[in-house]
């Protein structure tokens, strides 16, 4: 009698981009891909120009350095409000989007030029046990696609949910007086935040999709669904949906990450690494400089005498990471701005910050205007490509 073969272990592939959108002349919007870590975030970043990208860049920064600190499983103990015993994966998952808020409100709290500054977050993480932790803030969602269904996994934190929650049976009359896109709960606003933390088992070719409210508030489940007919590679997927949102009039930016369960044993060569599959850069002359964190990641030296914030007494994550949180700060702000900080002075936003001031390139087919951000022409459609 033939004995049954055990499974290996699941892998994830994925695929992640983010477009400025038709309307708007700035992204906001941050994707990270970190495969050797099983972590993968979408954030959406509130405040304007000066502000937005710095909140969702942050926000990803800080996942990615609290899941390298504790790689090797040291967390710190629960915090005493925490109501529901998590498995540490997903404890690991909720602590980190904690550390994140904390990083964003530190820096917003702080510095004036970025007061109010926020960022909604959705991020997955697999425990290479068949299960997967999703953790939300916000509006951005987790979509499960399996066998050919759709589901929502996340409940988006906005006005309306909340009003539904506390009165199921409002009308649709009541319903249409309410704002549509007010959400009620962020990074970055208070000093501490409530993170929605579920866990879901995950089956071979399992597709995830995490997007910002750019992707979601412009197509319908079965338009992302119409996607997967026409194609099964994830990168071609992230730009079959952008450029649906953008044809459905992109009034926001876009950002798509798709991970996929792949059931086939891993290939002998290395994984691509996140900051290989990040949003596409704009291919024009004297414009990197001025290219968001989002898509130049994390290419800026270290500099000694930057000054960071302390560590509250007690918390022993923060004493882990707080030499990373530098890089943080080096990543989103320039270098004067980081002269400034070292000697103790506040940061003026002044010099090239206004998009205005960017120069911009011209679509090669059409020869319309394209702003740092396009992955995608807004006028024809035609993709940007990186020289």
């Amino acid at each position: 009698m033939s004995k049954t073969q055990p499974r290996h272990a699941l892998r994830l592939v994925a695929a992640g981009m983010t477009d400025v959108g038709r309307q708007r002349r700035h992204n906001e919007d941050n994707v990270l891909v970190a495969q050797s870590l099983d972590l993968f975030v979408v954030a959406d970043g509130m405040g304007g120009h000066s502000t937005g990208h710095v909140a969702s860049a942050l926000t990803a920064t800080s996942m990615q350095n609290f899941f390298e600190a504790t790689s090797q499983g040291a967390l710190p103990s629960t915090a005493p409000n925490d109501e529901v015993d998590l498995p540490p994966p997903a404890e690991r998952l909720a602590q980190a989007v904690r550390k994140a808020n904390r990083d964003v409100y530190e820096i917003s709290s702080t510095h004036k030029e970025h007061r109010g500054m926020g960022s909604t977050i959705v991020a997955i993480h697999y425990d290479g046990d068949e299960s997967l932790h999703i953790a939300h803030v916000g509006d951005s969602r987790c979509y499960r696609i399996r066998d050919g269904a759709i589901e929502q996994l996340t409940r988006d934190h906005s006005l309306i949910n909340d009003a539904l929650a506390l009165k199921p049976d409002l009308t649709e009359e009541e319903l249409a007086r309410l704002p549509k896109n007010v959400i009620t709960r962020a990074l970055g606003m208070k000093d501490a935040v409530k993170v929605d933390v579920q866990t879901v088992k995950i089956e071979p070719n399992d597709t995830f999709l995490l997007c910002s409210d750019g992707l979601s508030g412009m197509i319908s489940n079965d338009q992302i669904l119409e996607v997967f007919d026409l194609t099964s590679d994830l990168s071609e997927a992230c730009e079959l949906l952008i450029a649906m949102a953008n044809e459905a009039g992109g009034v926001d930016n876009i950002s798509a990450l798709l991970v996929r369960a792949d059931d086939a044993p891993p290939p002998s060569e290395a994984h691509i690494s996140a900051m290989e599959v990040d949003a596409p850069e704009l291919a024009v002359e004297e414009v990197a400089a001025s290219i968001p964190f989002s898509q130049r990641y994390r290419d800026i030296q270290d500099t000694d005498g930057v000054r960071s914030y302390r560590p509250p007494p007690g918390d022993p994550i923060e004493e882990m990471v707080v030499s990373t949180q530098l890089d943080s700060l080096r990543e989103v702000m320039t270098p004067d701005d980081l002269a400034m900080l070292a000697a103790g002075g506040d940061v003026e936003v002044d010099g090239p910050r206004s998009i205005d001031e960017i120069r911009v390139a011209r679509c090669k087919r059409c020869d319309h205007e394209l702003y740092v951000g396009n992955a995608f022409c807004t006028e024809c459609g035609t993709k940007i490509e990186s020289e």
